[in-house]
């Protein structure tokens, strides 16, 4: 007994004998607010994504902002903009493949105008007796029915060239109706030439 009270006495004047505690967690050291903001918009990047780890720099590049915006309420916004792109792009790749047939189009009216030209010239040399009222209603007869027989298919060609991969309706429609490279060629750069003037300067 006398030894423990001597061992009591001996702790109560060195002290306590100090606890066995886990060390303080450290305190993370705040970030510094972004000096640099850096922009890279580009696809492949252009900034090392690893920029972002620098104090003081701060990096937006796509990844950021779609992450940013996975859940944001203008996530519906987005998706109909990227809609709206879209529909915007195709159609004007149907404009484009349908104005790439329009040149061949016109070249097969200019030589059904030149025919039935031909053919009315013949018949007023066959019944040199018409009279003026009578060879304007034959002209407008026959210009009615080219018109009409080549109403549809001309439309239709249009439409089917507008869809992808309907480049080659124009090699098609050149190829049945034999039309001259060259006309076509004219009729091309005629289109071309009207295009470029009704551009701004």
């Amino acid at each position: 007994a006398g030894l423990i009270d001597a061992l009591a006495q001996t702790a109560a004047t060195i002290g306590r004998v100090p606890e066995h505690r886990k060390p303080e967690p450290v305190a993370e050291i705040p970030r510094p607010a972004p000096a640099v903001f850096l922009l890279d918009l580009a696809m492949p990047r252009d900034i090392d994504a690893a920029a972002h780890r620098l104090a003081g720099v701060r990096l937006v590049d796509i990844e950021s902002l779609a992450e940013a915006s996975a859940d944001a309420p203008m996530a519906a916004d987005v998706d109909q903009v990227r809609r709206i792109v879209s529909d915007e792009v195709a159609a004007f790749g149907a404009a484009q493949r349908a104005q790439h047939i329009t040149p061949t189009v016109v070249a097969l009216r200019t030589m059904a105008a030149d025919v039935v030209a031909a053919e009315i010239a013949r018949l007023d040399g066959r019944l040199p007796g018409l009279d003026t009222r009578q060879r304007g209603e034959i002209r407008q007869a026959v210009h009615r029915v080219v018109d009409k027989l080549l109403h549809a298919p001309t439309v239709r060609v249009k439409q089917l060239a507008a869809e992808p991969g309907g480049a080659g309706y124009a090699d098609a429609l050149r190829t049945l109706f034999d039309l001259d490279p060259e006309t076509v060629a004219a009729v091309s750069r005629a289109v071309d030439n009207t295009d470029e003037k009704d551009r701004p300067a």
